[in-house]
């Protein structure tokens, strides 16, 4: 009887130090989750990438003179990009996985490509702008005009050749993701990278949520706030491209790079405008990959 009633507090003692160490990483993984999100909760920030996703220079005519034309429609850029990437490769555009969606600009234009589209992201407010205009197609959106209580009213609305129906927007950790999700035929990472709590896992695991021959499409700017090397690993002056090949080599064959303008808003004088760079990744078939 002595011997069961040790053997049942060991298993006790064992179930609660897995428990503890569980609450212990979920605590720290929203952490880091909050340090590196908090900026996209904010609520101007969202009204800002609204804008980016859905605006036009014609409600900001302040910045049409120093907005070059390269930099415009970015979302339709890209999701054309992806799609034609998709049929020179010979990848089925079945499903694709829009990583770090926001408020969904890029989802739904991918729409017009893919069978099934998937926008994910931390941000429970960009989410939920994203989820208003899948529901409705349409709404006005504030715009900080000269920041404080100046603001200015733009009406944005889903492009009206997308497919609604298509798109699903979950709000889940892309350096997390759940198995249940299934695979994906096409993976889109754009300037999003930068901004995760963790993208070593990410570029590590990604392709377990891809399809054999599948593509992984990684865009960015390469804005780090404490430099590569701390979260992608590295030393020296190696710079990201070569930190990404590193990283994703053992799964992935590079099949192409370029780079691709665009422009988020900040005010009515003020806009960032950058060149992300691009790279397109060929998933490998199982047996020449490692797990």
């Amino acid at each position: 009887m002595e011997k069961v009633v040790y053997a049942l507090s060991g298993a006790t003692a064992v179930s609660a130090c897995v428990a503890a160490w569980a609450v212990y990483k979920w605590v720290c993984t929203r952490s880091a989750l909050r340090a590196y999100t908090h900026v996209y909760t904010d609520a101007r920030e969202v009204q800002r990438y609204l804008e980016h996703h859905y605006g036009s220079l014609a409600d900001l005519s302040e910045l049409k003179d120093i907005v070059p034309e390269e930099a415009v429609d970015y979302q339709r850029r890209l999701a054309d990009f992806c799609g034609v990437a998709c049929e020179r490769w010979q990848v089925a555009k079945d499903r694709v996985l829009d990583v770090g969606c926001g408020p969904g600009g890029l989802s739904f234009h991918l729409s017009r490509h893919f069978r099934q589209v998937i926008g994910t992201d931390v941000s429970y407010e960009m989410i939920t702008a994203a989820q208003t205009l899948k529901q409705f197609g349409e709404f006005a959106v504030s715009f900080p005009s000269e920041g404080g209580n100046h603001v200015s009213f733009h009406s944005i609305r889903v492009p009206d050749d997308s497919s609604r129906e298509r798109v699903e927007f979950w709000d889940e950790d892309a350096c997390a993701l759940a198995y249940t999700c299934g695979t994906f035929d096409c993976v889109v990472a754009s300037n999003v990278l930068t901004v995760m709590y963790d993208p070593k896992s990410f570029l590590q695991d990604i392709h377990r949520y891809v399809t054999n021959g599948g593509l992984l499409v990684v865009g960015d700017a390469y804005d780090w706030k404490s430099g590569p090397e701390v979260l992608l690993g590295g030393w020296g002056e190696m710079m990201t491209p070569t930190l990404l090949r590193n990283i994703l080599e053992s799964s992935w064959s590079l099949v192409e790079e370029t780079s691709m303008a665009y422009y988020v808003p900040r005010c009515r004088r003020l806009a960032i405008i950058g060149n992300a760079h691009f790279t397109i990744w060929k998933k490998k078939q199982d047996d020449d990959s490692q797990d």
